[in-house]
């Protein structure tokens, strides 16, 4: 667990660093990786503080915690997934610069998109077995953060309430592309379900 431990502080410090500076704090609340990104912040704290009491023997670390790294870890492979597969060949749905001060946005891309979910990943994966996961419960769960949004985006998106935040103008099907999103994130917590 100490492994496992370091490895969430790790997440913490990458994340603050990268969130704390954004220009735009509205802007976190636009799109999925900001908003994964944050509820996996939240996550590795809450987790980190478990691990550290476990530590001294006050409490044994109760099932939910690891379920909502489960829910977290999900979201965020599946973030890196939908980036890398969809969006990132599109500048338009790019980081960049602007959107940050003191930071590049290459490097908050690299950070947000690739290094915290390989980071989340590992931990679950490899040194969280410890805890146990048996409730099966989480397999639904782990879909309520994402469906909230899609839902919200295609509710404001389509009365306009926003600017639409990702360009899929590059695809030749959007109407294959929106079914195959839950497809990947179904397939995505499936495969992290099992490898528990």
């Amino acid at each position: 667990m100490l492994i496992a431990l370091l490895l969430n502080i790790l997440i913490v410090i990458c994340e603050i660093h990268v969130l704390s500076r954004l220009k735009d704090k509205r802007e976190m609340f636009k799109y999925y990786t900001y908003l994964q990104n944050i509820l996996c912040l939240i996550v590795s704290i809450i987790f980190c503080i478990c691990i550290v009491i476990n530590t001294f023997g006050y409490v044994v670390i109760p099932e939910y915690i690891r379920g909502l790294r489960y829910v977290v870890t999900t979201g965020l492979v599946f973030t890196s997934f939908i980036y890398v597969v969809l969006l990132s060949s599109n500048k338009n749905n790019m980081i960049t610069d602007i959107d940050f001060k003191g930071i590049s946005g290459k490097m908050a891309n690299v950070i947000l998109h690739y290094l915290c979910p390989v980071i989340s990943l590992v931990s679950f994966v490899f040194f969280e077995r410890s805890i146990i996961l048996d409730n099966g419960i989480w397999t639904m769960l782990v879909a309520i953060p994402s469906c909230l949004y899609w839902v919200l985006y295609f509710i404001l998106t389509i009365t306009k309430v926003w600017e639409e935040p990702y360009d899929f103008s590059t695809k030749k099907n959007n109407m294959l592309l929106f079914i195959s999103i839950p497809i990947f994130f179904i397939i995505v917590s499936i495969i992290l379900w099992n490898v528990r």
